[in-house]
């Protein structure tokens, strides 16, 4: 007995071992993990980081060159230097010293060159130029991420309705083989209520059926191939839902105030308008201030030591200066003006237009964005109010239906009005999951209009 328990547990491991289960929530977390176009898009921000780093390492000597040159150099020699009248007659001697080949030693040199500006004002302007333009591409992203929550969560729903329309495929198949079954069973007794018509209208209402069979297995293909991908699931991993069943979704509904209130606070658009405005202002501001010149440091330094010898000793005082040995340098402050004037001009007439656009858009996206939101929130209720009325005529059908299961008990006949009930309540039940599929994905795309995750939203409605 417990052989035959480790038996079952083992083989149940096995089955389950490929299989990744989630609920909507995880499901879609793990799919903004897994999916590589959003991957890519996150590294889009890398590029915007990586200007402000080249920006900020500019500001400390943005011109800073050092050149060093070690090898051999000739010595330093004596010698009397005369000086003649034109008659020829010696006027007077003077030390001089030339260049001893024979006297070589070792050399070294070093020069530096810095150039420091100091319009601080631009950096700063610069900077704050680029962290709004990093923001604004951050609520960009953001607004993408919304947007493919909504995708995800389709591909859930769709999911879950998917296994609905196999399963009521399924149990219409089984009943309708049942009911032909009986047909011909009471055929062969010479049933009198039972006639060859009877078998025949069965038979022609069948294809209905099998078509349903065939569109709910092709749904189920389509809809995992989506998820494959969206999951990034390996070779011999299957997706499987944590509900088994397609129901409406436990989040609350928020009030027309509430999405108004949310959309206004939360929606990434606006925040994004809201950093391309600050970006805009900050590069015409930067464009403005290049119009002005630029001020500032520069400065020099030289120095050459060699230790071959002059006239009778090596020199060893490494400041001593000849004809050889060199210590120089200089620093000032520069002025720098471009005499391109016009193509500042026009830089700062372009990021002044720009800005002025973004501006005259700010007028009316607040009120453009929160009408798409409560838009979508009517869309949503519309879609409760068409799930709830359908609901009433499932019960309905489900009534129906089973007086006419007990008619047909009683009377073979009614078979035709016992499969036109039955098709009726079928027919029904597909519209009903369709809507309930339909209202769960509305209601997600309006949590992404008010500009909240699924996570963010299950906080603040709970």
């Amino acid at each position: 007995m417990i052989k035959n328990l480790f038996f079952i547990l083992a083989m149940t491991g096995i089955a389950l071992a490929g299989e990744v289960r989630y609920d909507c929530l995880r499901f879609v977390e793990q799919g903004l993990a897994s999916d590589p176009q959003m991957e890519e898009l996150r590294y889009g921000t890398e590029a915007k980081k990586n200007k402000i780093k080249s920006l900020k390492s500019e500001v400390i000597l943005p011109t800073f060159y050092v050149s060093m040159m070690v090898g051999p150099a000739p010595g330093l020699k004596e010698y009397n230097d005369y000086y003649f009248n034109d008659s020829g007659d010696t006027l007077g001697i003077e030390k001089a010293e030339k260049y001893d080949f024979s006297r070589m030693g070792p050399f070294w040199g070093v020069e530096a060159k810095f150039i420091q500006p100091l319009n601080l004002g631009q950096y700063r302007t610069g900077k704050l130029a680029l962290e709004a333009d990093l923001q604004q591409k951050t609520f960009e992203i953001e607004n993408s991420t919304l947007k493919k929550e909504v995708e995800l969560q389709s591909y859930y729903y769709n999911y879950l309705l998917a296994l609905e329309m196999k399963r009521i495929a399924a149990d219409a198949q089984k009943q309708v083989d049942k009911a032909y079954d009986q047909l011909e069973e009471a055929l062969d007794e010479d049933e009198p209520t039972v006639s060859q018509t009877d078998l025949l209208n069965l038979k022609a209402k069948m294809h209905t059926v099998k078509e349903g069979v065939i569109e709910a297995d092709l749904g189920m293909k389509r809809v995992q191939l989506a998820i494959r991908f969206a999951l990034g699931l390996q070779e011999g991993e299957t997706f499987a839902a944590e509900d088994t069943i397609l129901a409406m979704r436990p989040e609350p509904m928020p009030t027309e105030d509430q999405v108004r209130e949310f959309t206004i606070k939360h929606n990434p658009e606006l925040k994004q308008l809201e950093a391309g405005l600050r970006a805009r202002r900050f590069q015409m501001d930067l464009a403005e201030a290049k119009l002005a010149p630029e001020f500032f440091v520069m400065g020099q330094f030289e120095y050459v030591k060699s230790w071959a010898g002059n006239r009778n000793v090596v020199q060893k005082n490494a400041f001593a200066q000849d004809a050889v040995n060199k210590i120089s340098g200089l620093i000032g402050v520069g002025l720098r003006y471009r005499l391109n004037f016009w193509k500042s001009w026009e830089d700062f007439r372009q990021a002044r237009t720009e800005y002025r656009g973004l501006k005259l858009k700010e007028n009316y996206a607040s009120e453009g964005l929160v009408a798409k939101a409560v838009e979508q929130y009517y869309q949503v209720v519309a879609a409760k109010g068409k799930l709830d009325a359908l609901r009433e005529s499932l019960r309905a059908t489900e009534s129906l239906l089973k007086d006419a299961a007990m008619k047909y008990d009683l009377d073979k006949s009614q078979t035709s009005a016992l499969v036109s009930a039955y098709t009726q309540n079928i027919t029904m039940q597909k519209d009903y999951y369709f809507a309930v599929c339909r209202y769960n994905v509305e209601f997600a795309g309006l949590v992404a209009k008010m500009g909240l995750s699924l996570s963010d939203y299950k906080t603040y409605f709970k």
